[in-house]
């Protein structure tokens, strides 16, 4: 495990030659799960964000391909955008647990997309909505946040980090044929400002005008939100929803209204209670914190939900077994050996 992370953090290439092929057993059984090991292709420029003055940032991400896989090659593999968190102040997409993120999803056999996006200020200049062009949608953006719990300027900073988004998704649907994608399948992952991100991207890019996010099939929300909960509607892609009782940033109950509207119009909606845990990854401890009831860990029941979602010819189970889409997790995971 710790060989892999090492590997993927500095970019290189990660083989079964390189791994004496033992990675491909390393992840616990689970119901329909690959185990494959993957390729890292870093620092792949897949547009360019406006700054102030015209300025044109390159963005980055980092992809993560599966190659080859313990019942053969990887062939057709579901693709997952994974956005980081950071306030929208920075984003990292070679942070360590982003890293340890993307390993684990493509050890399990899909192709992830770590992204890096404008944030609040970027070479000391501020990003430039490339949505909002004129006063009319200036005005109507500045009503549909009128009743927000949040500020202002987060509201515009998550629509330059959707814009972004979008434009990753559509990079990497461009580059299906190449990259074995199924891109009829597609996820996304975000965590705190990153969550947020794909909250919108999936929820509310039409509502917003902007290109709306077809073939979204599994949203990850890692202490995210977005407004207005009312831009859920019947169709759109099923959500699982990680929440810490005692997160400061995102409250417990705003996560309860997001729930309860997406059942209210038939989207399906699961979410892990983690009580006392507060916000990000850090304090949450994905990997090593279980549901109760179960023996995996967070971590492995977001993998299954994204096995059932992306790939559902796969047989996997959602909920996991003997659970409903309202689980909880320890209050404190298990000490490290």
């Amino acid at each position: 495990m710790h060989t892999f992370r090492a590997l993927a953090a500095l970019g290189r290439p990660v083989t079964a030659a390189a791994l004496g092929m033992c990675a491909l057993f390393s992840l616990p059984a689970m119901a329909a799960q690959r185990e494959c090991t993957y390729q890292v292709q870093s620092a792949q420029v897949y547009g360019t964000g406006t700054l102030e003055g015209g300025l044109q940032l390159p963005l980055l991400l980092d992809a993560y391909l599966p190659d080859a896989c313990a019942d053969g090659p990887a062939g057709i593999v579901p693709p997952i955008v994974l956005i980081p968190g950071g306030g929208f102040n920075w984003v990292q997409r070679d942070r360590p647990r982003i890293v340890e993120i993307a390993d684990g999803l493509a050890r399990a056999g899909f192709a992830v997309f770590a992204i890096e996006h404008r944030v609040r200020e970027q070479q000391g200049l501020s990003p430039v909505s490339e949505t909002l062009d004129t006063p009319e949608e200036v005005t109507a953006f500045k009503r549909r946040i009128r009743h927000s719990p949040y500020p202002g300027d987060q509201h515009f900073q998550a629509l330059v980090a959707m814009e972004d988004g979008l434009k990753a998704v559509t990079w990497v649907r461009e580059r299906a044929a190449v990259y074995g994608l199924d891109a009829a399948n597609l996820g996304l992952l975000g965590g705190s400002s990153g969550a947020c991100t794909v909250l919108g991207m999936a929820y509310s890019a039409d509502e917003m005008q902007m290109k709306p996010l077809a073939g979204a099939r599994a949203v990850v929300d890692m202490w995210g939100d977005f407004y207005p909960h009312t831009d859920l509607k019947a169709g759109n892609a099923p959500v699982l929803v990680l929440a810490g009782t005692e997160d400061p940033v995102i409250p417990y109950e705003q996560t309860t209204d997001l729930v309860k509207r997406a059942r209210r119009v038939g989207v399906e909606a699961s979410r892990i209670t983690m009580p006392g845990v507060k916000h990000g990854l850090d304090d949450a401890d994905i990997f090593h914190r279980e549901i109760v009831g179960t023996d995996i860990t967070v971590f492995e029941a977001i993998v299954q939900f994204l096995e059932a979602r992306l790939r559902p010819q796969g047989g996997q189970v959602w909920p996991p077994t003997g659970q409903t889409r309202e689980m909880t997790s320890e209050t404190d995971p298990p000490p490290l050996p």
